[in-house]
């Protein structure tokens, strides 16, 4: 009877093993030291930059992530959108991707509080590397991906046309880095750079490539479709049988029965047709980019010194 049972929760534990999250790592000792506030046009006092110099080395070691943040006010002043996903990337690379073959896990966010009035005046971008990129996936299509709530809370403190909390900003994308490293990646969470040809998800608790992804992922989300499909289609029926038996049609559906013969006048008018006139409108059908939604996928891309990239930015 004990082997039983203990056979029982050996296979429990083996079965519950793949759902639970997978945790990041910072593989560079040296490089943890980086994980700081990058004020260089001076936005905060002494005092206040300390302070979210302890906040953001916090979210570093609880999530156990690279984590950054850079403010520019006046030296961000000539970048587009593009340029600021470029200096997000490439700023992360230089803090904490020290080795060419080895993308670290973690997140840095951009406040560019100076842009171009063609720009839109201010933008952030978060970028993430590693596992970031699947603990913080990224999908435009899917309005409750993680990036894209992080990036409402940010917003949150910075009101468009008005100057906001900047400090409760920064501490708030910290909280959201804390929260979605504790919970984990979501199950079958994955990227796709389109520009290798290249899948990303996580095996072992690693970020690993691979030009097609795994058939659990791809099982996954043939069942998710399936289920939903069934379920729609319990839905409806149940919904039209509740609806049958409250309704007892005794006539048959027809106009006529809602129409008094005494109290009906029908009058007939004609219109005489003269010409035609038509006009023609050209339709885009090019269209670019995109990623996957499915499992909690996104698209990534390559940072100029090779290393993957992914994330989010948006105007406020």
């Amino acid at each position: 009877m004990k082997k039983r049972i203990f056979s029982l929760l050996a296979a429990l534990c083996l079965f519950l093993l793949p759902l639970l999250p997978v945790s990041a790592e910072r593989q560079f000792e040296d490089c943890i030291k980086n994980c700081k506030l990058y004020d260089p046009d001076g936005v905060f006092n002494a005092e206040q930059q300390a302070e979210l110099d302890n906040i953001i080395r916090q979210a570093s070691d609880e999530a156990n992530l690279y984590v950054a943040v850079y403010i520019l006010n006046g030296s961000g002043s000539n970048m587009s959108k593009g340029s600021c996903m470029t200096f997000a990337d490439d700023r992360y690379d230089e803090l904490f991707n020290p080795q060419q073959d080895v993308d670290t896990d973690g997140a840095l966010l951009v406040l560019n509080l100076d842009m171009p009035a063609s720009e839109s005046g201010r933008y952030l971008y978060i970028s993430t590397s590693g596992m970031g990129q699947l603990i913080y996936y990224e999908d435009e299509s899917d309005p409750f991906c993680r990036c894209e709530k992080m990036m409402d809370h940010i917003v949150s403190y910075m009101p468009r046309g008005q100057e906001g909390d900047l400090y409760g900003a920064v501490n708030a994308f910290c909280e959201d880095v804390k929260t979605y490293a504790k919970q984990g990646a979501p199950k079958n969470a994955y990227t796709k750079d389109y520009s290798k040809g290249l899948y990303y998800y996580e095996k072992n608790g690693k970020l690993v490539s691979s030009k097609t992804l795994p058939l659990s992922y791809r099982l996954n989300y043939g069942v998710g479709l399936i289920v939903g499909a069934i379920c729609a289609a319990l839905t409806a029926l149940i919904s039209f049988a509740v609806i049958k038996s409250r309704y007892k049609f005794t006539k048959s559906l027809s106009a006529s029965n809602y129409i008094s013969d005494r109290e009906t006048t029908f009058y007939q008018r004609d219109d005489m047709f003269i010409r035609t006139h038509t006009t023609k409108t050209r339709i885009d059908t090019d269209r670019s980019g995109g990623g996957g939604s499915f499992g909690g996928g996104g698209s990534s891309h390559s940072s100029s010194g090779g290393h993957s990239h992914s994330g989010g930015g948006r105007s406020f």
